[in-house]
């Protein structure tokens, strides 16, 4: 399915330049998908013992979306202002977010993009409504781009209504006079495996043309992708996951944990009885007859033994080696962080030991605010981009006159949240004459005034 994707557009738009990216679809975003689904290539492993035989799931502890998950909080977590200098394209805009579950929906597409190497949102007008409909990196293809990014692309969106799949491609471009120009084809099938026949779009998408021009050069829909580069390649916009250059990392966090997860499995209580303690009983099922220690047994037995040490019952019960997983444990999540432009400790496994100054927690975090700082850049561009693309189609609906408008994008300023770390920076610089009393205290409570 993920690989299909650009053999499927080159024959929905045949005469669309397509780049052949037909191997990091099918191979790279595939395992990336399958990796964040809890799906590793590397999820089983050959049973072991004396009648061990075929295969068993090994524990698991899913790094990867902690990973993701983490990026995702720490880029989008915290506020989030949305500043529009025309009063009536803000509340437009803010009721347009309302309405498509914005502040709901976005944690989970960063999410998902981090892990796919990107995604995009796309805007339309529909029965006579502003949508956004919220696009995995596995559905779309960019076709033309520049230092801005992404501006033309090819969309693909599955739904299944009455025992059918609908398979909807939308290319984004431009014509000669720089409109932007809308595509939309729908397929229908029996199977999801195909895009079967061409049908009308109105016949699924009521309010939905072939062809849509928008009169103006924003591009009706923004695209995502994490900071770090693709180093597969070489030319293109298309984002990598943060994870990608980490498989050996995850793989050996799976197995420390199936190790951890087996420790308490093969260190269960085990004790050494003698063998005059053991009875026998016939399985009625298949007539074999099994040996067992009765456990319950509570009435004196008398048993034949000349020798008093053949009596005793003993623990050999092994010692669980927990420290030793957990310590091995962090120690490849600190690998994690550092492969992923994190700080060391960012990601730990179990409590934190030990008490940090605050000098101590803003020298270790430096790391991961500069990771998180040219991440959260991308992504206010990106935002940018999506209400740019609400207002110029809310031209469509009559809801505003399409033109450009003044935008901020506004995150909180820090990433972390140590209030001694922050008093003591602004007590420095008050000091020191470079801030007055009262910014420092707008600082200290998260008060940003103008």
């Amino acid at each position: 399915m993920l690989g299909r994707i650009i053999s499927d557009a080159v024959s929905v738009f045949p005469e669309t330049d397509i780049a052949d990216m037909h191997g990091f679809y099918s191979e790279v975003i595939s395992l990336c998908s399958d990796i964040f689904r809890g799906e590793p290539p590397w999820k089983t492993v050959k049973r072991s013992g004396l009648y061990g035989k075929g295969e068993r799931e090994i524990s698991r502890l899913n790094a990867a979306k902690v990973l993701c998950d983490q990026f995702a909080d720490m880029t989008f977590g915290q506020q989030v202002d949305i500043i529009i200098g025309d009063k009536d394209k803000q509340r437009f805009v803010d009721r347009v977010l309302q309405e498509n579950a914005f502040w709901d929906r976005m944690p989970q597409f960063f999410s998902r993009a981090y892990a796919l190497g990107g995604g995009a949102v796309r805007v339309f007008a529909a029965d006579g409504r502003i949508r956004l409909d919220y696009i995995g990196a596995e559905s779309f293809i960019p076709v033309g781009w520049s230092g801005r990014g992404a501006d033309e692309g090819i969309f693909r969106s599955i739904i299944r209504r009455n025992g059918k799949y609908y398979t909807l491609f939308e290319r984004h471009g431009h014509d000669e006079g720089e409109n932007i120009v809308v595509s939309n084809r729908l397929f229908v099938s029996d199977r999801e495996s195909e895009i079967g026949e061409r049908i009308p779009v109105e016949q699924v998408y009521k309010g939905l043309g072939e062809e849509i021009v928008y009169p103006y050069k924003t591009s009706m829909f923004a695209y995502f992708h994490p900071s770090a580069a693709n180093n597969l390649l070489d030319n293109g916009c298309l984002g990598l996951s943060v994870f990608y250059n980490c498989m050996d990392t995850l793989k050996a966090l799976d197995i420390a944990f199936d190790s951890f997860s087996r420790e308490f499995i093969l260190g269960r209580k085990r004790i050494i009885v003698p063998s005059s303690c053991i009875r026998t009983v016939v399985d009625p099922e298949t007539g074999n007859v099994r040996r067992y220690f009765d456990a319950d047994d509570e009435v004196y037995q008398a048993l034949r033994c000349d020798d008093e040490k053949e009596l005793k019952i003993i623990d050999n019960t092994a010692e669980l080696r927990v420290d030793e997983h957990v310590s091995a444990i962090n120690a490849l999540l600190n690998i994690l962080c550092f492969q992923t432009g994190l700080s060391s400790g960012t990601l730990s496994f179990g409590s934190a030991s030990g008490v940090r100054t605050a000098a101590e927690i803003e020298s270790q975090e430096n790391r991961t605010q500069r990771t998180m700082q040219a991440n959260r850049n991308i992504a206010a561009e990106f935002i940018e981009g999506i209400v740019r693309a609400i207002i110029a189609a809310g031209s469509l609906t009559g809801d505003t006159d399409g033109s450009e408008a003044d935008i901020r994008i506004s995150f909180s300023k820090e990433l972390d949240i140590n209030v001694d770390s922050r008093i003591d920076r602004n007590i420095k610089l008050v000091e020191a004459g470079l801030r007055t009393e009262e910014r420092a205290i707008q600082d200290i409570d998260e008060v940003f005034g103008s």
